[in-house]
């Protein structure tokens, strides 16, 4: 049972290795035995293990967003929009959400920044 639960709590990347959500380290745990630890993936090593070594099995930080967060996406487009009043911001679509640095867009999460540009390339 152990094993069954291990697999469907720990996730790899295509090509083997462990997404965790911290940078990895190394530790001496008992009886003398080393692991590569990051979050709670605890995978034993050999004693001489570098920390360079341990990072070839982990994929952390922006790396690993992709494969827990539904909204990552690698396709980021920003424009700058003048605003009404002559002010310039920046407009940046991330796959499906969009982001602009005004107030508005601050405060209710949409603006006529990307309301127009929605309207312009048809999205």
């Amino acid at each position: 049972m152990k094993s069954f639960l291990w697999s469907i709590l720990v996730k790899t990347t295509p090509d083997g290795r462990f997404i965790a959500q911290f940078h990895p380290t190394i530790i001496q745990g008992q009886a003398n035995k080393f692991y590569a630890v990051s979050g709670g993936v605890w995978v034993e090593v050999p004693d001489n293990t570098t920390l360079e070594d341990a990072k070839e099995l982990f994929c952390w930080g922006d790396e690993a967003r992709k494969y827990w967060d539904s909204n990552h996406s690698d396709d980021v487009k920003t424009i700058e929009v003048k605003g009404s009043k002559g002010q310039t911001y920046k407009v940046t679509k991330t796959g499906p959400s969009w982001n602009c640095e005004c107030r508005g867009f601050a405060y209710r999460r949409d603006c006529k920044h990307i309301q127009n540009l929605k309207i312009l390339i048809g999205a």
